[in-house]
């Protein structure tokens, strides 16, 4: 009889097979640890890759709004926006960005001792731009555009050559100016001549305040909420504006702003020399500006505009959209606007047009800086841009205390900017979640819808950064990758298992 299979040479062999099994093992995990950092770094590609589309749609977004946002023969078109102001500077606040109309009305008489004129239902509308800055409804906007002197006021009314003819045969006859210039003026007018109609405009400044008599005098204002223009219902002996969901009503808070003083000093310095803020209130919730601080830009920091230049069509647009202009420039001084050394003015490279005033500069942050002023150009036709003048933020700020006014944040504005990080991260579930969301809460949001269709196109894509779609996707692989796996240790387990079988009964045998 031979001698048994010493236990040791078995088990030694078993060994063999563990470490055999082992390694297999390592080799495995190894091969689901590269596995899986692949599609990391997949998921890294596909997240810069969704990111740089994401842009680009919406810089195309952005900039396309221009086309129709002003006349083919403005002066100047913005062309190029800097990449990295596109989703904190430009797109989250753009949408909290307003058009502010002024209409103001009244029943003018004009007396003295040797002439009375009497001009009933005189109105005349005024455009600006603003910014909510909370989510409540208050507007930050300059003084000039929500105020009006009575004696501008019936300047602007004065559309007809009746009208212009009774209006100068009364400053004649009451001596304000000469037989000749008035003549000059309304042969000039009757031609469309912009010297004769800014000759007309100046004689507002020759009628003594004793001369004129108001009565019955009204004051609306008007908020651009969305793309739709403002609209002036005609059907009345009073001018007034046509409200709806997107163009709403606003009431008048308080303003640090005088119009008398502010033309002489314009006159005779050709700067605003007094504060020009004001805040309106409007009902309702609403997307808001953050207001920042002018100590954080300095000379050379770059600054975003965004408002609506009365290059788009004055008071009553004929256009079926407007929306706001965009533009960018450095800060090229930050100085005192008077000897005073109380209120600070940043002179800017940064193109605005009339109609941008009250509107928000902004710093690289997204931050609401000062509020865009008046602009260092003759610009007779209302169709050109100057650098622009931005009136520091402070001033709003003390009029906000004045008023005992707390600004209240959180809303609309947190779902907006989390839509933005979704959509702009190529993560189309969520930025699907979170605009139709910001949809349902602020319809005037006209950003949303553009952006909307993007991401439902993109869900699901080679592009989409979604988690649940790369969670998808990862655990598909890692579940290949397992049952691969499982598979061959069970191949190898049952060859061992029957390697070691035979072995035992053949060793079973030779021992008996």
């Amino acid at each position: 009889m031979k001698e048994p299979i010493p236990h040791g040479h078995i088990t030694k062999k078993l060994r063999k097979s563990l470490v055999i099994i082992i390694g297999f093992g390592l080799i495995m995990a190894g091969l689901l640890g590269t596995t899986i950092g692949l599609v990391n770094y997949n998921i890294v590609q596909t997240a810069a890759r969704s990111k740089q589309i994401a842009d680009n749609n919406l810089k195309i977004l952005l900039q396309s709004q221009q086309k129709f946002s002003l006349p083919e023969n403005t002066s100047y078109t913005p062309t190029t926006l800097d990449q990295a102001t596109l989703v904190n500077v430009i797109a989250k606040n753009q949408p909290s960005v307003v058009r502010i109309a002024t209409m103001y009305c009244a029943d003018i008489t004009l007396t003295s001792a040797e002439a009375t004129a009497n001009f009933a239902d005189t109105c005349s509308g005024m455009v600006g731009s603003g910014s909510f800055i909370s989510s409540d409804g208050y507007i930050a906007t300059s003084g000039h555009v929500v105020s009006t002197t009575p004696a501008t006021a019936l300047v602007n009314f004065l559309t007809t050559n009746d009208l212009v003819s009774r209006y100068l045969d009364y400053l004649v006859a009451s001596q304000l100016i000469s037989h000749s210039k008035a003549l000059t003026i309304k042969t000039g007018v009757a031609k469309d001549d912009t010297d004769a109609e800014a000759a007309l405009v100046a004689t507002a400044d020759t009628i003594p305040n004793a001369q004129i008599h108001i009565g019955n005098a009204t004051t609306e204002y008007a908020i651009q909420l969305s793309n739709m223009p403002i609209a002036i219902d005609k059907s009345h002996n009073r001018l007034s504006f046509e409200y709806s969901s997107s163009v709403i009503k606003a009431s008048f808070v308080d303003q640090d702003f005088d119009q008398l003083s502010s033309d002489q000093a314009i006159a005779m310095s050709g700067q605003f020399t007094s504060s020009d803020v004001a805040v309106l209130k409007a009902v309702g919730s609403f997307p808001y500006i953050t207001l920042g601080d002018l100590d954080t830009v300095k000379v050379g920091d770059q600054l975003t505009a965004i408002g609506f230049p009365s290059a788009i069509d004055g008071v009553n647009s004929k256009l079926t959209q407007t929306v706001p202009s965009i533009t960018q420039g450095k800060v090229k001084d930050i100085s005192y606007d008077s000897s005073d050394q109380v209120r600070k003015i940043l002179s800017t490279s940064v193109p605005i047009g009339q109609g941008n005033s009250g509107g928000p500069a902004l710093n690289d942050s997204g931050e609401e800086i000062g509020l865009n002023t008046y602009s260092i150009i003759n610009c007779p036709d209302l169709k050109c841009y100057g650098d622009g003048q931005v009136r520091d933020i402070a001033d709003l700020k003390a009029l906000l205390v004045k008023n005992n006014i707390d600004l209240k944040t959180g809303g609309i504005i947190d779902d907006w900017a989390k839509a933005l990080t979704a959509y702009t991260k190529g993560n189309y579930a969520d930025a699907l979640t979170y605009l139709t969301k910001v949809q349902s809460e602020y319809p005037a949001n006209y950003l949303v819808a553009p952006l909307l269709n993007v991401a439902k196109q993109q869900v699901g894509s080679a592009t989409d950064t979604s988690t649940s779609y790369q969670a998808q996707g990862l655990v598909i692989i890692i579940l290949i990758v397992l049952a691969t796996a499982i598979v061959v240790v069970a191949i190898i387990l049952t060859g061992l298992i029957i390697v070691f079988t035979a072995k035992y009964r053949l060793t079973m045998r030779k021992t008996r």
